[in-house]
């Protein structure tokens, strides 16, 4: 018994070192540690795409199934130059039928982490899950071409990365959320192999 005592007491210990930036500039990571890569996708390409088509941004981000993560591309125009740079985030919930992108909620945040401090680019593992642009670059306007892979989030709906039907959000400069779009599964999907 005392030995689970000093196990669970180490465990915790440990857990808050992590939990808070250290004078010597560690990152900062969640309540639940940091992120854990994703390798277990059920089907390996597998196609999920969040369609922008408001009155100015239009495109897509389409995110794929991979091996390890997900593959992401970032192929959008019509967002203002003079208002970025621009953050992309994967929100918790899907866009309404309003279309009102502050009712996405926040980010997805699977191991409880906050996004203050800013994201450390440099330990990804240690940022929110679905702060893409605080681990991969924000953009600027007004076209955006940009591919890249996250291992840490996923296309299982057990993983706490899961990314499937919730918002991605495109905020200005000042934060202010300008455009949003639903993750959706293609039917354009691989054939089984």
């Amino acid at each position: 018994m005392q030995l689970l005592s000093l196990v669970s007491l180490l465990g915790a210990a440990a857990l808050g070192a992590c939990q808070t930036s250290g004078a010597n500039g560690t990152a900062v990571t969640g309540k639940l540690g940091d992120a854990r890569q994703v390798r277990n996708n059920p089907v390996i390409g597998e196609v999920w795409v969040a369609t922008f088509n408001s009155s100015t941004v239009k495109g897509t981000v389409t995110a794929i199934a991979n091996t390890v993560g997900v593959n992401y591309t970032i192929d959008v125009t019509g967002l203002p130059a003079e208002k970025g740079p621009y953050k992309y985030h994967v929100h918790l919930k899907a866009v309404p039928a309003d279309g009102n992108c502050a009712d996405t909620g926040g980010h997805l945040d699977s191991y409880v982490r906050g996004d203050s401090p800013p994201c450390d680019a440099s330990a990804p593992q240690t940022c929110e899950v679905g702060d893409l642009s605080g681990k991969y670059g924000t953009v600027a306007g007004p076209t955006v071409l940009k591919s890249f892979n996250d291992p840490y989030t996923a296309l299982n709906i057990i993983m706490l990365g899961y990314i499937g039907d919730r918002g991605i959000v495109f905020h200005d400069a000042s934060s202010a959320r300008i455009a949003c779009a639903t993750l959706v599964k293609s039917p354009n999907q691989p054939k089984p192999q």
